[in-house]
């Protein structure tokens, strides 16, 4: 029942208990944001500098030239392997030696590795 646009009785009570609950809730998501136990860092905290320097840029193309070599080659190997039906090391050994990948030099930070480290026992 209202009375003079106030609820009154039961539906008052309910109505009461819902908006200070609600209001509790509000306040309680308010403190929890101003909890002092920062899970991020802080908005100006800068990382360390780093130990090794960037690569320069043509380090970055002779890197990524090489890995475009690497793709074209392997693409390669798959495509001779499944036209004659080989598979596995048979078609490893039937591309050795056809790449005309330029041998990259190597930049420091990236240790050279040569293509018997890949070889399967």
């Amino acid at each position: 029942m209202t009375v003079n646009g106030h609820i009154s009785g039961r539906q008052g009570v309910r109505w009461q208990t819902a908006a200070t609950l609600a209001m509790a809730a509000a306040v309680a998501m308010f403190v929890a944001g101003c909890s002092s136990d920062a899970v991020f860092p802080a908005v100006h905290d800068m990382p360390a500098p780093r130990a090794d320097t960037p690569l320069t840029a043509d380090q970055v193309k002779a890197a990524t030239d090489g890995l475009i070599c690497d793709r074209e080659h392997l693409s390669t190997e798959a495509a001779a392997a499944g036209a004659t039906g080989t598979t596995g090391a048979a078609a490893n050994t039937a591309g050795k030696g056809q790449t005309s990948c330029p041998t990259p030099q190597a930049t420091g930070s990236v240790p050279t590795v040569t293509p018997s480290a890949y070889a399967r026992p």
